[in-house]
């Protein structure tokens, strides 16, 4: 797929197929993350992938998680975390940028996504949930979730409507 269409053409799948996405590609998502750019080129990323039942079910059950109900119906659930040690100043870009890299590359392998957030800058102690059922270390800002799996061909997904550039561009 052209980097172009698959930008254009990704949406937000919230209904998967009771299927297993093989390691060998979770392998290839993975390259895709940490193929991203960092602050001073540190890669502070941390990929925690999350299939176990209880786990996710320790996930659904937090009160800042946004969302959560899909949480069961994914093959897995991605964790982008960021070493907060090695990335002090841009952890959440850094994690953010390395989140739309996976998705991406979900889209060109024929899996469906979706991007819950796992860090609320106004409130940065709601991670501390995710990092507790998970079992992250303090030092590991968990910034993104994507539930991955293959999509449900019958999930109604929606045309996007994009602004028109004259209203998102200025040029001085």
């Amino acid at each position: 797929m052209e980097t172009l269409e698959c930008i254009k053409t990704r949406r937000s799948r919230r209904k998967f197929l009771d299927k297993e996405v093989p390691q060998e590609i979770i392998e290839k998502i993975i390259e895709a993350g940490k193929c991203a750019p960092s602050g001073d080129n540190k890669q502070p990323w941390k990929f925690y992938i999350i299939r176990e039942k209880n786990i996710k079910k320790a996930i659904v059950t937090l009160d800042d998680v946004y969302n959560k109900q899909i949480i069961p119906g994914c093959d897995f659930i991605l964790i982008v975390g960021v070493d907060t040690n090695l990335s002090p100043i841009s952890y959440i870009e850094d994690g953010v940028i390395a989140a739309q890299n996976v998705l991406l590359a979900c889209h060109d392998l024929g899996l469906g996504a979706v991007y819950l957030s796992g860090f609320n800058l106004k409130d940065p102690q709601d991670a501390k949930g995710i990092q507790k059922a998970v079992n992250i270390p303090d030092s590991i800002m968990p910034i993104s979730m994507l539930l991955i799996g293959y999509p449900d061909p019958h999930e109604q997904i929606g045309s996007k409507s994009l602004k028109n550039n004259k209203d998102l561009i200025e040029y001085r």
